[in-house]
């Protein structure tokens, strides 16, 4: 298990994704939820986050694992609605790029996201 603060910086970075076109589907709210739930997030610190998406700074974790993990979550959010937008592709590429990852990354996730969709 991972430590709270780790969790709570890989809660907010994925809310920062998902906010990141200007519009929180109830998909991704769900899905958020559920990560907060599963890293054990009080409920009002989790609403404080997803209210204010803009308050936080993005935090690059320091091992590759959790790096992957992130960007995986992060596609997931992209591809709620069963496919990727270039406008969320362009975001998974951002987020990738800030976590230190690259496009190619982003390219096998997608992939890998939709052989297991199917």
């Amino acid at each position: 298990m991972q430590p709270k603060n780790v969790n709570i910086d890989h809660f907010r970075n994925l809310v920062a994704m998902a906010a990141a076109d200007g519009n929180m589907d109830d998909n991704e709210k769900d899905f958020l939820l559920e990560k907060a739930e599963e890293f054990n997030i009080n409920l009002s610190e989790v609403n404080a986050i997803i209210d204010n998406p803009n308050e936080h700074y993005f935090v690059v974790p320091e091992d590759l694992g959790d790096k992957e993990e992130q960007l995986c979550d992060a596609v997931y959010i992209a591809m709620i609605d069963g496919e990727i937008h270039e406008k969320e592709y362009n975001f998974c590429v951002k987020f990738a790029n800030r976590l230190g990852l690259t496009a190619k990354d982003v390219d096998e996730i997608i992939t890998l996201s939709k052989k297991l969709m199917k």
